[in-house]
């Protein structure tokens, strides 16, 4: 029997699957499809899924996928500017751009390609489960040919459309956004074509549309159909051509993907059965306007993947896993409403709120107040296994650029492990107590200035100091558990730590 079935290998199932195996499980991971998807959907990677793959060893492969980001300026219909998404300045706080632009099908196939031989995984594609169902010693899953096949857990991403999700039962919550759009990814052939240098978001009552710069010659661009517009006429070459008409014409590109879609605001609930998971766009489903839907999928997989892991070794009890939809599922709420208020401010088309929307938005902007850090916005973890209370428990840990013998290295690349860290100042006292507790967490404990923790640009000392820090408690995850500023507070971190585990 395997320790853990993942369903569904888009990007987010081949991720946790990978984390699972990394950290020594046997897993089954499945697919109903042979091949991978050859068309580009999501687009956008943020630095928390750079460092997932820098995690996994893969940061290097999926480079020359990837391109810069372009920052996203929200256009009235004048032209005027109205809003700016924009990275804030470095040093980066997770040692990675805050953004990268990439090309989907070619992240996939790498990703379909390493699994195949990944440590620990038995992939098998071509095959559906058709159900899940479950006794005292794990799930069964049943098979499309027929048979069927065992696991301890399971986790499902198997996509919006997730059959396995309806199955168990979950129902959604609607966040009230519902439009209809098409999708048009081009290749550009002609280079002397003029196309925006920034992503832009066009709020145009007349047709409000997204452009977006992918990398190397992909240029994406989301029109938003109109009241009686037919979707599957819309999506036709023909009708793509019209809408490109203000940009370019044919023969200065050539187009290689067109998708009618309805983008929604949807997230699943519950997300646990038992011994069954939704992940991904089968438990939530994001609209496009911050580049958020598969960042957050795979926020899911690696919350998840280190708390199984640690429930299948024996070092936790069945009780930790419970932490993962009260964990993911506010936060990815949170991002999916921002995200639908930004859609409204795109998609408006009544035209006194049109009016309003840009007065209001302009003064705005000519305050100086236009530009918005994109980090700024997403939110930290308030519930589950997190120390609430204390600055900055539930954020992203910073990753900084460290000084070993071999060079300038991101921090996890110098330590190469994935456990809990206590990161403390040179000079802060560990608690008498503490040696107990950080075997119990399998805890490393690092010092601010001796290596391997000396820092290039003072980054996490810095991060340490606006939170009023002598210690930092890091999940496996690099979320952070909590903060302390005094030896008091680091003993209470540790034994909250070790009270989650139970």
């Amino acid at each position: 029997m395997f320790d853990v079935a993942v369903i569904g290998l888009g990007p987010v199932g081949m991720v946790a699957a990978m984390l699972l195996g990394q950290r020594g499980l046997r897993v089954l991971a499945l697919d109903r499809s042979a091949e991978v998807f050859d068309k580009p959907r999501a687009i956008g990677l943020d630095h928390e899924s750079l460092r997932l793959f820098q995690t996994l060893g893969l940061a290097e492969a999926i480079a020359p996928s990837t391109a810069a980001y372009h920052v996203s300026e929200y256009r009235a219909p004048d032209g005027a500017l109205l809003r700016r998404l924009i990275p804030r300045p470095g040093p980066q706080l997770l040692a990675w751009p805050a953004n990268v632009m990439f090309i989907q099908p070619e992240l996939d196939a790498l990703l379909r390609d390493r699994l195949g031989t990944w440590p620990g995984v038995t992939m098998r594609t071509g095959e559906a489960v058709t159900r899940i169902d479950q006794d005292a010693a794990g799930v069964i899953l049943a098979l499309d040919g027929g048979g069927t096949a065992r696991a301890a857990w399971a986790i499902c991403c198997d996509g919006a459309g997730s059959p396995l999700r309806r199955q168990l039962g979950a129902t959604h919550e609607d966040l009230d956004f519902d439009e209809p759009w098409v999708v048009v990814d081009t290749l550009l052939e002609d280079p002397a074509t003029v196309l925006p240098e920034t992503n832009v978001q066009y709020c145009d009552p007349a047709r409000p549309t997204t452009f977006i710069r992918g990398p190397r010659n992909l240029r994406r661009w989301e029109f938003m159909l109109l009241p009686g517009e037919d979707p599957q006429a819309m999506a036709t070459e023909e009708s793509v051509w019209r809408l490109l008409r203000p940009w370019m014409k044919p023969g200065q590109a050539r187009l290689w993907r067109i998708a009618a879609y309805r983008f929604h605001a949807l997230v699943a609930q519950p997300w646990r059965f038992g011994r069954a998971f939704l992940a991904g766009d089968a438990a939530h489903q994001t609209p496009p306007f911050m580049g958020q839907g598969l960042n957050q999928g795979l926020r899911d997989a690696l919350n998840l993947c280190w708390k199984l892991a640690m429930v299948v070794q024996g070092r936790a009890g069945d009780a930790l896993l419970d932490s993962y939809e009260p964990e993911r599922r506010p936060n990815v709420r949170e991002v999916i409403a921002l995200t639908r208020d930004l859609g409204k401010i795109v998609c408006e088309r009544d035209p006194v709120l049109v009016a309003r929307r840009d007065a209001h938005l302009k003064a705005e902007a000519a305050a100086g107040r236009a530009d918005v850090v994109r980090q700024d916005l997403l939110p930290a973890i308030l519930h589950g296994l997190v120390a609430t209370g204390t600055p900055g428990a539930g954020a992203p840990c910073p990753q900084p650029f460290v000084e070993r013998p071999q060079g300038r290295l991101r921090l996890d690349d110098a330590l190469g492990d994935d456990g809990f860290r206590l990161i403390l100042r040179a000079d802060a006292v560990l608690p008498s107590e503490a040696d107990a507790m950080l075997a119990r967490l399998g805890c490393r404990v690092l010092r601010l200035g001796l290596p391997p923790l000396v820092e290039v640009e003072g980054l996490l000392a810095g991060w340490m100091d606006g939170h009023g820090a002598v210690a930092v408690l890091e999940r496996p995850d690099h979320v952070v558990f909590g903060t302390a500023a005094d030896e008091a507070g680091t003993a209470a971190l540790l034994r909250a730590a070790v009270a989650g585990l139970v």
